[in-house]
């Protein structure tokens, strides 16, 4: 057994996961945590991350340097995506990452964010047959990559993500009172192949937080050691039934978190477009994300093989 740790710094959470693996694509996790630290509060509209947020960031990176060190962690990445990477005062806050916890946070680009998402994905589906479009959606950005069993074939990352829309639109309010026609607005950039000159999709897949959320809500029950199928008429009546939801009403009658119950909606709307656009009908949903491709990534550095017997 390799006993490995991935942290994913995201724009609307921070996740921490400990893992054996007795192979490279297999894994058990023993570990997990998840905590709701919005760091692109304020990136997006201000600028620079906000001071009580990095705060209760840098104790949860104390926190994760204790559990690395209690597990016995035998190699560990940590990664941090568009709300650290956009940040002006990005610099301040690694350094105080890395001088209070000893861990070095990195700044990844849009494309390493994709590179992560197609290893964790393929660990779970099929990805040799057909084309897929995989879809990561943060809070501060979209990922969106066109794979097949060469691998990723075309990759692009969007400045279009759940925390960013909704701080954005506080910031139009007087332009655009709708939220379901701010985020239209700002989705019509977006596009997939064909139109960027390679052949359609013929097949789609959706990581993060929401997706997972959403087909909880869509199919009643996911396993997270699972697949998930959802078809896209059950994507359409949730965002149907949370359009006629406030927030307070999601986190009672859904029991949702409340840094998950403001942001579920724009997410559905991004992931709906998409289905849309690649026309598949439904979207599969392998419940891995960064975190899982980061483990995998460290996996693969440490020459992990395979446990005899």
């Amino acid at each position: 057994m390799t006993r490995i740790a991935a942290i994913d710094a995201g724009s609307n959470a921070i996740r921490f996961v400990v893992a054996d693996f007795d192979g490279p694509l297999s894994y058990n996790v023993l570990h997990k945590i998840r905590e709701p630290i919005r760091l692109g509060h304020n990136v997006f509209t201000g600028g620079g991350l906000d001071e009580e947020a990095m705060d209760r960031a840098v104790e949860a990176f104390r926190r994760f340097r204790r559990d690395i060190d209690a597990f016995g962690v035998k190699g560990f990445r940590a990664v941090a995506t568009s709300a650290t990477r956009e940040a002006a005062n990005r610099d301040v806050f690694l350094g105080r990452i890395l001088a209070e916890s000893g861990i070095t946070l990195e700044p990844i680009s849009g494309r390493e964010e994709a590179r992560l998402v197609h290893l964790a994905a393929g660990s779970r589906v099929d990805l040799s047959e057909g084309r897929w479009i995989l879809v990561d959606l943060g809070g501060g950005s979209v990922e969106v990559s066109l794979v097949d069993e060469a691998g990723i074939l075309w990759s692009e990352s969007y400045r279009v993500g759940t925390v960013r829309l909704l701080e954005t639109l506080t910031e139009a309010r007087g332009c655009h009172d709708s939220l379901l026609a701010w985020v239209r607005l700002q989705l019509r950039p977006l596009t997939i192949p064909p139109a960027n000159g390679y052949p359609g999709p013929t097949a789609f897949a959706a990581t993060g937080g929401n997706i997972e959320a959403i087909a909880r809500l869509a199919l009643s029950y996911l396993d997270p050691l699972k697949i998930a199928i959802l078809p896209s008429n059950r994507l359409d009546a949730v965002i149907h039934m949370l359009s006629g939801m406030t927030v307070p009403e999601r986190i009672h009658e859904l029991q949702l978190r409340p840094d998950r119950a403001d942001v579920i909606l724009p997410a559905a709307l991004v992931y709906r477009h998409f289905a849309q656009m690649v026309g598949t009908g439904q979207v599969v949903v392998p419940s891995v994300g960064v975190k899982e491709g980061v483990l995998l990534d460290v996996a693969a550095g440490l020459g992990v093989r395979r446990t005899p017997g």
